[in-house]
């Protein structure tokens, strides 16, 4: 509309200036002669006897509209009449074919935004291809083809990386695994809690080889998420399974669930659960609290996890998303690998969600997960 109306504003604007120039032409240069109308009348002294034949077809009472101009003043309001009704038809015609002329000049920009957004998402697959003509658009258009292959290129040499260094640390782990229940069953009792010690922190890095091939399989291509999943048994499977650990932090869950339905993937789904579940109880407080709901609030579904802790600020709990960043105060006794809210993050975008970090002000953390209501 702006383009249009910018064209179609140059074009009048032209129009006027010349038509300004034309009027000054015409009244400050010719000098002009007028003849009174009665003189061009003259007829010869037998006309009244001259037969007088209507042309075939045509009425006898036929009369010509005209305009009669007999001074300078006469001109000059044609002329104004004349040049008023031509500027408003150059001002509609320049309207309507600057209108098209900017549709078909900025349609290619329409599918760089929507590249770009599909990009944002995620789907770095997507090409424009405009092709021809070769103008700036095109150009745009291409360098725009190009950075995505490069990010494409290097988001997947990323993910080949991390599941590759993943399984490779697998097989190690394991064995050492072993090797630890070994030594003891056979060991000293003056060993044993040195392998106690080891085994745990084997059993930390397994954990966190398996957290890192979790992130790297849900970041890879987007699969379909049309399965109907709802939160609320979801949930409640995901807390029933964490009885044990949540005992063992000496907190009892306040579970508040109604039905929420969505479309996607039942396993990512749990385990995105399991993570804010799993992060609510190990990153608390003795005599701490976990309060989890599910519902549908403004017509979205929601997650809300709320947990007690120590007291962290709103640029912290902004960085809690990135993979291995563990906050002083969270996590206490090393527990936790600093990936579950990064997999909880990636899952959320994998099912097109919201996610939002808000620090309590008695300390802790509030996680809510806002997602699309599943269609009927």
């Amino acid at each position: 509309m702006r383009l249009a109306l910018t064209y179609s504003g140059l074009l009048t604007a032209s129009g006027a200036v010349l038509l300004t120039l034309t009027a000054v032409i015409i009244i400050w240069f010719p000098t002009y002669s007028f003849t009174p109308s009665e003189a061009l009348s003259v007829l010869p002294d037998n006309a009244a006897s001259l037969p007088v034949s209507p042309l075939k077809g045509e009425a006898s009472d036929l009369s010509i509209p005209s305009v009669k101009v007999t001074s300078t003043e006469d001109l000059m309001q044609l002329f104004l009449i004349v040049s008023a009704g031509l500027m408003l038809a150059v001002a509609v015609l320049g309207g309507f074919i600057g209108w098209k002329v900017a549709g078909k000049m900025l349609a290619p920009l329409h599918e760089v935004s929507a590249a770009a957004k599909q990009a944002a998402s995620g789907h770095l697959d997507h090409r424009i291809g405009l092709g021809t003509p070769r103008d700036e658009i095109t150009e745009l258009a291409n360098t725009f083809d190009e950075m995505l292959s490069s990010l494409e290129t290097a988001f997947h040499a990323h993910q080949r990386f991390a599941a590759n260094a993943s399984h490779e640390l697998r097989t190690p782990l394991a064995t050492t695994r072993a090797m630890l229940d070994v030594a003891l069953a056979t060991g000293t009792p003056a060993s044993r809690d040195l392998l106690v010690g080891l085994r745990e922190m084997n059993e930390r890095n397994v954990e966190t080889v398996d957290a890192l091939l979790a992130l790297a399989d849900i970041e890879a291509v987007p699969g379909a998420t049309d399965a109907l999943c709802d939160m609320a048994s979801i949930t409640a499977s995901s807390a029933a399974a964490l009885t044990s650990l949540f005992a063992e932090c000496g907190i009892d869950p306040s579970l508040d669930l109604a039905a929420a339905t969505t479309s996607g993937d039942a396993r990512l789904l749990r385990l995105l659960v399991d993570n804010l579940l799993s992060n609510a109880a190990r990153h608390n407080v003795e005599g701490g609290f976990v309060a989890v709901r599910t519902g549908v609030e403004q017509g979205e579904g929601f997650l809300r996890v709320e947990n007690s802790g120590p007291t962290i600020t709103a640029e912290q709990a902004l960085q809690l998303t990135e993979p291995f960043v563990r906050l002083q105060g969270r996590g206490a006794g090393g527990q936790g690998h600093g990936l579950g809210l990064a997999i909880v993050a990636a899952i959320v975008r994998y099912h097109r969600a919201d996610l939002s970090l808000e620090p309590r002000g008695q300390g802790g953390l509030v996680v809510t997960v806002r997602f699309p209501l599943a269609r009927d």
